[in-house]
């Protein structure tokens, strides 16, 4: 009798339970994407909205099934604490806890900090790599299941791991960047590099990382339908399944140079796709494709580092030494990021009154107008204001008397490039304190709506924000070398009767 075989088998994600989690997980994805779009089109709101009550609701499933997973191992390990050593599922349980845990989080950050609404912020980072923590805890749980739906479970788990690794693309994606365009295709290669070397562990079969990209690109051409048959703004299908596909086509080839020659190669293949689909996404000057190249391979080289896959990584240093130089160098890089947005739902603060504000757009040109039911007495016009992208244009604002005792702001804005810019009339109350309103509009477009005049939240970048930026960053970064680690051991077949308790994810 193969003990080990049978411990495995009683130990691994059941189908049924691999395909709730992925239906979580699907969940989460489309509702990420409607949510970017709701704060794009309307703005902050209240914390029950649709979108985030559909992708907590994803990720709460995906963990009720991890949950009913671990109770089912526990009669197999017979402990609670050899329940918890279980590498994949411990990586899956941590996952869960991390995403939901950092919706409260994020919510206390804005509170002590000011306006953050930015996708890279620490808070937001985090809950993305729960996610990827979540989907590759699942997908190694399911590494070994059989039966009727395992195939389909482990695809849909693996469309969730490439889901959650381009998630820090999705501002550029939707063309509500909030960082330079220089950085968009470099980071997308670095999750498509690190997609490539998790699930050629975790996948059994050569083309199932095709197949699982293929599954991945399905998933996010229904994310674009329910956009548009729900009015909302777009985001575009990236090409991921060009990109992996090389994977299993170049299989005699070390995974190292795959590594590298992927990271060159997906800016290549996304700067074409983002011309065909320019009204929906970011669009890259062509002048940045031989850096974007450049730094897309050195992505590739730093997964392959971290994987043990360059023969001076494996006689060189250890595996937990270089998890820590890498958590070294992404915690000063994500620390280092701009605490907030200046663009794409700001954070609203307290509403003061609401007025009709119009913006028109033609070329590098834009107009505002804002009615608000007060007379101009009392408001002190500041400026016209465009954002995008870590850019800012500012032009001047006026205010003049209109009927019944209302005052109309009029202003215009100049030098705006292609695409979608947040235009804000900025003014002051009889108090002096800063008020704002601000409406996205796309090329040459025409925007008309009720919008609220509120007072900005105040903003602070002080050393606890630093310190909790950090602490937070180095998270992330352990959680995704978590992530490493484990598909290395899956694909190892270290994970069988090797408990995290004696047997660290690191190892």
């Amino acid at each position: 009798m193969d003990v080990s075989r049978t411990i495995r088998n009683s130990t691994s994600l059941p189908a049924p339970l691999g395909l709730v989690a992925g239906s979580g997980a699907a969940m989460a994805l489309l509702a990420s994407y409607w949510d970017d779009s709701w704060h794009t089109d309307k703005g902050r709101d209240e914390f029950a909205i649709p979108p985030h009550l559909l992708l907590y609701g994803g990720v709460l499933v995906t963990s009720l099934a991890v949950v009913a997973w671990g109770l089912r191992a526990r009669r197999s390990y017979g402990t609670a604490r050899r329940t918890l050593g279980d590498p994949a599922l411990l990586l899956a349980g941590l996952g869960g806890i991390s995403t939901l845990a950092s919706a409260p989080l994020d919510n206390a950050w804005h509170e002590l900090f000011g306006r953050d609404a930015v996708l890279w912020s620490p808070p937001h980072l985090l809950a993305v790599t729960g996610a990827l923590a979540l989907s590759v805890g699942v997908l190694a749980g399911l590494r070994y299941t059989t039966g009727r739906g395992a195939a389909g479970a482990r695809l849909i788990a693996a469309a969730g791991v490439i889901g959650a690794l381009q998630m820090p693309v999705l501002e550029y994606d939707s063309d509500v960047p909030q960082f330079s365009t220089a950085l968009f295709l470099p980071v997308a290669a670095l999750g498509v590099c690190l997609a490539a070397v998790m699930l050629d562990d975790l996948l059994p079969g050569r083309w199932d990382t095709a197949k699982a990209a293929l599954a991945y690109t399905a998933l996010r051409i229904g994310v674009v339908g329910f956009l548009a048959l729900s009015g909302s703004s777009l985001t575009a299908v990236p090409p991921l399944l060009v990109l992996l596909v090389v994977l299993p086509i170049l299989a005699s080839v070390p995974m190292a140079a795959r590594l590298v020659g992927i990271g060159a190669l997906a800016p290549l293949v996304w700067w074409p796709v983002l011309q065909l689909q320019g009204s929906v996404t970011t669009q890259v000057p062509a002048g940045q494709l031989p850096v974007s190249v450049m730094l897309g391979a050195t992505a590739g080289a730093l997964v392959a580092w971290v994987h043990g896959d360059w023969r001076a990584a494996r006689s060189g240093l250890a595996a937990a030494p270089r998890a820590l130089v890498v958590v070294a160098i992404l915690a000063i890089g994500l620390g280092g990021l701009p605490g907030r947005a200046w663009a794409h739902d700001p954070g609203q603060g307290i509403e003061v009154l609401e007025g009709q504000l119009t913006v028109q757009r033609a070329g590098r040109r834009a107009e505002l107008m804002f009615t608000l039911p007060a007379p101009c007495r009392t408001l002190d016009p500041v400026r016209t204001v465009a954002r995008r992208a870590g850019q800012s244009r500012s032009g001047p604002l006026t205010a003049s008397e209109a009927s019944s005792g209302r005052c109309r702001l009029s202003g215009t804005v100049s030098g705006l490039v292609p695409g979608r810019w947040f235009v804000y009339a900025e003014l002051r109350d009889g108090s002096g304190r800063r008020l704002e309103a601000w409406l996205p509009v796309t090329d040459d477009g025409t925007v008309a709506e009720d919008r609220p005049l509120y007072e900005p939240p105040a903003t602070s970048a002080q050393g606890a924000q630093i310190l909790g930026g950090g602490a937070l960053s180095v998270l992330v970064a352990g959680l995704v070398l978590a992530c490493i680690r484990l598909s290395k051991r899956v694909a190892s077949g270290r994970t069988v009767g090797r408990p995290a308790c004696s047997s660290t994810l690191g190892r």
